[in-house]
């Protein structure tokens, strides 16, 4: 008899603890759905907030075209366009780089760059300004990924150090398929990323911060 009800103990044990085994299960999947469906739900604001800033972004830049002159445009919307840069970047680390959002994202975003690109250069033409202007073309591809971060970390310090008043960086996808990328690339002969582009000299592969630095005015 003892040893039946030790048994039916041991039965009762394992069910219970097979049964809170099971429950905490169920709880994490339920916990893991509601972070993912709340992670999405927070990327895809994200998303749409980008696209509404990229509107707002080209209306303005549009109206800057009426005059070049003014310190607002240069600066207000450099900063603007390297915040959205920003945001682009932590979604791409959220989403990865190849995907489709991403890419379909960074595309009206480069066309916002170049246009802010032509207009500082017009600038720096008609107000005699003294200002550098920097091309990053980058990739994501496998082989060149590595070489191409690098190169940004070393183009991020630079910007720091001289400040939106002296300088600006446009970091530019080079595998994009939007036709104003081919044209740049073919404009500078970039056959091989990263290239940097300081004030039209052309810089292939990566370069340390002491090479580059020379060239900013």
């Amino acid at each position: 008899m003892a040893k039946y009800d030790e048994r039916r103990i041991d039965v009762t044990k394992f069910v219970g603890i097979f049964a809170i085994a099971t429950l905490i299960f169920v709880i994490g999947i339920l916990i893991g759905t509601a972070i993912v469906s709340m992670k999405e739900s927070n990327i895809k604001e994200s998303e749409d907030k980008l696209r509404l800033e990229l509107i707002d972004l080209e209306v303005q830049q549009e109206l800057a075209q009426t005059n070049p002159c003014n310190n607002y445009f240069l600066y207000s919307l450099g900063e603007r366009l390297a915040d959205l840069g920003n945001r682009l970047t932590l979604l791409e680390n959220q989403l990865g780089k190849t995907n489709k959002d991403i890419i379909e994202l960074k595309k009206p975003y480069t066309l916002l760059e170049v246009r802010h690109y032509l207009l500082i250069k017009e600038r720096v033409e008609q107000c005699n300004e003294n200002y550098t202007t920097i091309l990053f073309f980058y990739s994501n591809k496998k082989e060149q990924v590595s070489e191409s971060e690098r190169q940004g970390y070393v183009l991020g310090f630079l910007s720091k150090k001289y400040g939106s008043e002296r300088l600006k960086v446009y970091s530019i996808d080079g595998d994009l398929d939007l036709g104003i990328v081919g044209a740049l690339k073919s404009n500078y002969n970039i056959s091989y990323m990263p290239s940097t582009v300081i004030d039209d000299k052309v810089f292939i592969g990566f370069h340390e911060k002491e090479d580059l630095e020379q060239y900013i005015n």
